[in-house]
């Protein structure tokens, strides 16, 4: 667990960097991604939408709700990851609203207001908002899991597959070390 934790922090920590450079949509991205691989740890990466939406609804709407559903987190997700757009097949299909964001010292409340007054039905999203939602989430999820044995070994099987960098002088010291 502890290099999912190391990678989630740290991945946190590029998506505040970006966001306080004004990359929205990298900040957005990284999110997202990290939404994803923190929904696979239990239900397995090939259960994409199911276990996003469920892990949304049960950890961050939970902790810190959204004026969206986690539906329409996932079709948020879909259009930023794939296309750069807030768009998706749901939503253009109409299962889920299209989320715009505010970010910075902007407010939600007047980019809705703007929308409105145009006759747009989007919501709106205060990117801060979203990244404590996750964090609130991602809290409680960690502190459920580390008191549940069956479920931090399951998690803990993965271990062997995060992405952990080595320094060119760890892996020359490791070559120096096994040299025949």
């Amino acid at each position: 667990m502890l290099g999912f934790y190391r990678n989630a922090i740290q991945q946190l920590e590029s998506i505040e960097e970006c966001l306080n450079k004004g990359r929205v949509l990298s900040s957005l991205c990284l999110l997202y991604s990290l939404i994803d691989v923190t929904a696979s740890l239990e239900r397995g990466p090939n259960e994409g939408k199911a276990a996003f939406v469920s892990w949304v609804d049960e950890n961050m709407l939970k902790q810190r709700p959204l004026p969206c559903t986690a539906l329409e987190l996932y079709a948020a997700r879909c259009g930023v990851l794939h296309n750069f757009t807030p768009d998706s097949d749901l939503s253009r299909k109409g299962q889920a609203r299209t989320i715009v964001y505010a970010w910075g010292r902007s407010k939600a409340e007047d980019l809705a207001d703007v929308g409105r007054r145009l006759g747009r039905t989007e919501v709106v999203l205060q990117i801060g908002d979203l990244i404590e939602s996750f964090r609130a989430g991602l809290d409680a999820y960690l502190d459920e899991v580390t008191h549940n044995s069956e479920r931090l070994r399951r998690i803990d099987q993965l271990k062997t597959c995060w992405f952990t960098p080595l320094s060119r002088d760890t892996v020359t010291r490791f070559l120096q070390l096994t040299n025949p």
